[in-house]
């Protein structure tokens, strides 16, 4: 799942690329903005938490409804996916395929249809596209199923990029082809998220993105602030650092904080658990120390009213000048 923020999703396949790195291939359309500039969603893992994405890279082939985007935060900390996009030939595979499954995912639920091929595109190099409908029709394919994936006997075999609903016709690119196409812009795109904020990466654990089109990965990439809301009571946020550093506090600037709540700080160190460092009120400019001690990762807790909506313009873990 890709959250575009205000409660806005978009689907993709999340792969390792040949280099061993976090990546998502996703229909160009599901992350481009009104005004055709590639945006940088959030990736949403199975437990609820939003992961940063950066890097979007569409198809070399412009004619191609596709795109790249590379993924950071905890979740590539181990590998994020045991799947690989593959130049592989999948014509002899596709040949013998009677029916096949489309793998749906939405914020609450997956979904399996049962689906059968209908049409094959044929050209020089084999063919790019498949044509597919449900075989039930009570399961018939919509508009928002893009991105999602057929597989047959656990092997994915095409994106899904379009729909028809009328005819309950849907439009698949072929995963040997998207492979081909992710070689094509390989030596152009950035498998790193690279910014110049003093923390690694961040991940946002409770919570949503209150502004469509928002993100962490913007907030990294220092094009946008943090537009958050509460799930509950609460936003929380897990900051992991570059290095085990000595932190003796955390400096907040937004808006919408002041009178608020309160700011919980809770630090680990390397992977031990987290403990209790400090509580603040929230200001605009929240300024809150703590004992210093030596941090991996901070877990940052925003209190406040569920219908409150921070801004957060800037995360700063200090350590207090000898």
């Amino acid at each position: 799942m890709l959250s575009r923020g205000d409660d806005t999703f978009g689907q993709g396949w999340l792969f390792l690329d040949g280099s061993g790195k976090c990546r998502i291939a996703t229909p160009r359309h599901v992350i481009e903005a009104a005004d055709g500039t590639l945006t940088t969603p959030d990736l949403l893992d199975s437990f609820g938490r939003l992961h940063p994405t950066a890097n979007p890279v569409p198809a070399a082939d412009a004619d191609l409804d596709l795109a790249f985007l590379t993924v950071g935060g905890p979740i590539t900390q181990e590998p994020c996916s045991r799947d690989r996009v593959q130049a592989t030939p999948l014509q002899p595979i596709i040949d013998r395929i009677k029916q096949a499954t489309l793998e749906i995912t939405t914020p609450t639920e997956r979904q399996s249809i049962t689906v059968a091929f209908r049409a094959l595109s044929r050209d020089s190099e084999g063919g790019k596209i498949i044509a597919l409908s449900a075989t039930d029709a009570r399961a018939s394919l919509q508009k928002g199923m893009s991105g999602g994936t057929i597989m047959y006997n656990g092997r994915p075999i095409a994106m899904l990029y379009e729909v028809d609903p009328d005819e309950g016709i849907g439009v698949a690119l072929r995963y040997d082809q998207i492979a081909v196409e992710l070689q094509k812009v390989s030596g152009v795109s950035k498998p790193q998220i690279q910014h110049n904020l003093p923390f690694q990466s961040l991940m946002l654990a409770k919570g949503r993105i209150s502004k469509r089109d928002s993100s962490i990965g913007a907030f990294l990439a220092e094009t946008s602030p943090l537009y958050l809301s509460p799930s509950g009571d609460r936003v929380t946020l897990v900051v992991e650092m570059e290095q085990l550093s000595n932190i003796s506090g955390i400096r907040l600037n937004g808006s919408g904080l002041s009178g608020q709540g309160a700011l919980v700080i809770e630090t680990d160190t390397d992977g031990q658990g987290f403990v209790p460092g400090a509580r603040c009120e929230l200001s605009n400019e929240t300024t809150c120390n703590m004992s210093p001690r030596r941090v991996s990762r901070l877990r940052l807790t925003l209190t406040g009213p569920q219908t409150t909506d921070y801004v957060i313009n800037s995360i700063e873990p200090f350590a207090d000048e000898l």
